[in-house]
């Protein structure tokens, strides 16, 4: 379980976006997309951390918190470490809400091919990624950025 809450984190740095289905991006973001998930397929921390505000923020699925780009950097290496390191990310936008203020909060489906599974296989992982984007001067950093899984559903119960 940790595992998985720990790739889920790794997904909003995973590279590899697939920009093709779900919202239509702005042409500048969806290059933004496009470069993060190159960045997070390098295994480069700075390189993903540099697509953060400098006081952004990322908590990964198991709740480590990396606040501005060093803090992202350390996160996203830890995750490396772990579960990340052999996997090939992709990204999907499911949805893209433009706010006030050049702000756009991405809902993402991040893919990671070759995962090492907790029972020992290896596979696809699937994960969201929430991330609060901002815009200026045609260059996009990430405010904010949650991956997550969903847990599974619990049984039906017992017909009496």
């Amino acid at each position: 379980m940790k595992t998985v809450a720990l790739v889920a984190g790794l997904l909003v740095l995973a590279p590899g976006a697939a920009l093709s289905e779900g919202p239509s991006l702005e042409p500048t973001l969806a290059d933004a997309l496009k470069k993060f998930t190159d960045a997070f397929n390098s295994y480069d921390a700075k390189k993903v951390a540099a697509f953060w505000a400098e006081d952004g923020t990322l908590i990964s699925p198991v709740g480590e918190v990396g606040k501005g780009r060093d803090g992202v950097a350390k996160v996203y290496q830890h995750d490396l470490d772990m579960i990340v390191k052999g996997t090939t990310s992709s990204f999907q936008p499911e949805m893209a809400r433009k706010l006030k203020g050049g702000l756009v909060l991405l809902d993402l489906i991040h893919e990671m091919q070759n995962f090492h599974m907790p029972d020992g296989t290896t596979g696809t992982m699937k994960l969201h990624v929430v991330i609060l984007a901002q815009g200026k001067g045609g260059s996009w950093h990430w405010l904010d950025a949650r991956p997550y899984a969903f847990l599974k559903p619990p049984p039906p119960p017992a017909a009496k």
